[in-house]
């Protein structure tokens, strides 16, 4: 019996230690990425993703970094490269979290990267990608924050482009802010971001 409960002790503290690493590790990622130092936050994420096989969310914040960096690059090489690294990364995150919401929604917005990157390449291919992989996430989680928002503001770009009226879409808008508002997930470092930009879609309420 004393065997048998020294072996839970162990087997308990190097849970306790583990989980303990892999929360420093995250955390360590996150402070390098608001630090402005990308490269090595995406070091991290990927280090701490190999190491932690069947969690998705290490490849999604390296997508995401990557993702984001393109915008408003003018580096047609580097958003390339990127891009496809990206696409790479949330593929990991596609084989570990099946018929996963923020994936989707992720994907989205690297799709909107390659048609903001280059309309007339992507424009005619991606467009379609992006409207399919937002119906995709708000199937699954409707009340979604992110797949709202950010499928708000694609709806709007696309109003935009063909000369109607993208206030047509403020009200999902407004659906987001619920939502975001109400937004319950315990899950350590589960995807929250997203509602500081509420106010700059917002512009296009406006006038």
């Amino acid at each position: 019996m004393k065997t048998i409960l020294i072996l839970l002790t162990f087997l308990t503290l190097t849970a306790i230690n583990a989980q303990s690493s892999y929360e420093k590790g995250m955390n360590k990622a996150f402070e390098l990425w608001k630090n402005n130092t990308p490269e090595e936050a995406i070091n991290m994420f990927e280090r701490i993703a190999k190491a932690e096989k069947e969690n998705w969310l290490p490849y999604y914040y390296a997508a995401q970094i990557h993702i984001t960096s393109t915008f408003g690059s003018k580096d047609a090489e580097a958003i390339e490269s990127r891009l496809k690294k990206a696409q790479e990364y949330l593929n990991e995150s596609k084989t570990i979290a099946k018929e996963n919401a923020e994936i989707y929604i992720m994907e989205a917005l690297l799709n909107t990267a390659y048609v903001a990157y280059n309309p007339s390449v992507y424009g005619m291919t991606h467009s379609a990608k992006v409207e399919q992989l937002y119906q995709k996430a708000k199937a699954l989680e409707p009340k979604n924050p992110r797949a709202v928002l950010y499928h708000a503001e694609w709806k709007m770009g696309s109003a935009k482009f063909f000369g109607s009226d993208p206030k047509a879409f403020c009200p999902e808008v407004e659906k987001a802010i619920l939502y975001f508002e109400n937004e319950t997930q315990d899950i350590p470092f589960y995807p929250k971001w997203g509602k500081n930009e509420v106010k700059r879609v917002q512009k296009n309420c406006k006038g």
